[in-house]
Parts: structure tokens; sequence; C-alpha cells
């Protein structure tokens, strides 16, 4: 990988999900190249980490709009939340105080792609994405958020 590739994209966590005492499926071994960020072993972990921390957020923090969510994800201390925000509500084609649901796949979708987008700049893919449809569509199935399937569809 290039020296000048963003941290987030070089530990295959493109969310920048900090350590915390979680040991997160899909974690590498050696953790020692990153003394704050978890290292992943490959991205579709890290894009699972992501979407598994959207769904906290909505379940057991009740955050169901753009706003709330990036507020938690990037506060305003260490980020330009504001320009965050804006920046996801763009992608996701809502306003900033407008519901939605990550148990929907394509706004769970669109919202990960938003976080990496501007976690990382952009990427060497059509639109600057730096994950194609098929590697978030597997990250997100990990988390189990699946193509065609709604909230609520799971049972039995």
């Amino acid at each position: 990988m290039r020296p000048d590739t963003p941290r987030g994209i070089r530990n295959f966590n493109p969310g920048n999900i900090e350590r915390t005492a979680t040991r997160w499926q899909g974690m590498a071994l050696d953790q020692s190249s990153d003394a704050r960020f978890i290292v992943f072993s490959h991205p579709v972990w890290g894009i699972r980490a992501i979407a598994r921390t959207l769904i906290t957020y909505q379940d057991k923090h009740q955050l169901r709009t753009v706003r709330r969510i990036i507020q938690r994800w990037a506060p305003n201390h260490e980020n330009d939340t504001n320009a965050y925000v804006a920046s996801v509500c763009k992608r996701l084609g809502a306003g900033p105080d407008e519901a939605i649901d990550v148990y929907d796949y394509r706004t769970m979708l669109e919202l990960v792609r938003a976080i990496v987008r501007h976690e990382n700049g952009p990427g060497p893919l059509p639109g600057g994405d730096w994950y194609g449809d098929a590697l978030l569509t597997d990250g997100l199935s990990l988390a189990g958020i699946l193509r065609g399937v709604q909230h609520g569809d799971l049972s039995a």
C-alpha cells in the first residue's frame, strides 16, 4: 500500500473506529501499527464495524437523524461536524433532521459510503469511492443488513 494512503484505508478501518475494550470480529492479530485506531484484517470487517456501530446508535441511543448520528460519530471537539453532516446529507439525499432507518439497505449503504469518503477523502473509484458495491454489500451482510430485506423481515 502506498505511504500516502489514508490511515483508515491502511488499517482496513475506513470509519476510523477508535480502540476501546470492544473486541471486534475481524480485528487483525497485530494491533501495533496504530495506537489509537483499530486495525482490521480486511476492509470487509471495517465496513461491518461501521454498520454495527450505526445499528447501535439507532437501537441503543435512539439516534435516527444524520445530524445526531454524525454528532456522535465525529464530535465537534475533533471535527467540523457541520461539514460532515452536510456531506452525509448530500450523499443520502436527506435533510439533517430527517428521520432515517439504518436497517434500510440503501440508507445504510449510502451512509457507510459517505462516512468512508469523509473519513478518508476521495478514493480512486468513480464518484470518489474507496470500495465497490460488492465489498460494501459483503460488509453490510456481515452486520446483518441484507439487500432486499427490510427491518423486521428477519423473523423465524
